[in-house]
């Protein structure tokens, strides 16, 4: 299970690398800056949680290659060393205490990756952007098998 979750974060990485480089090079509104940094602020979140520490002190991430690249670290060493069946007992931001395992949580980091991206596509569509990236995950399907 791990491999193949450890190829959904493969899969988040690329689709993301596309994003920014999207949003690097093209003039778009804070709009779309605040939802690629909710993207990674949550990849940050989650995996803080697993390793132990609180999210809540998580400053928000900087919009560059090498964030992605870390944070993409963090998650493959994670899986890599953890079980995916593992409980993972934390708070969520309301205070709230919650069980989940590390299959879910991976699965749910990079399905609300995907989701999001799908909303810069939609900004992109409103605001007349024509060239941004396609990242349904059948495209890195067939560029990585």
């Amino acid at each position: 299970m791990n491999s193949f979750l450890s190829t959904q974060f493969d899969y988040d990485l690329w689709a993301n690398r596309l994003w920014l480089e999207f949003l690097l090079k093209t003039e778009t509104g804070g709009a779309y800056r605040k939802i690629m940094e909710h993207i990674l602020g949550a990849q940050l979140a989650w995996v803080s949680r697993i390793e132990g520490e609180s999210p809540a002190a998580i400053p928000a991430p900087s919009l560059e290659p090498s964030t992605l690249a870390a944070i993409h670290e963090r998650w493959k060493a994670v899986l890599a060393a953890r079980r995916a069946d593992e409980v993972i007992e934390y708070k969520r931001l309301s205070g709230e205490e919650v069980r989940s395992t590390i299959e879910e949580i991976s699965l749910h980091v990079v399905n609300h990756g995907t989701y999001h991206r799908g909303e810069l596509r939609g900004l992109c569509r409103a605001d007349g952007h024509e060239e941004f990236p396609e990242t349904d995950r059948i495209r890195f399907t067939r560029h990585h098998s």
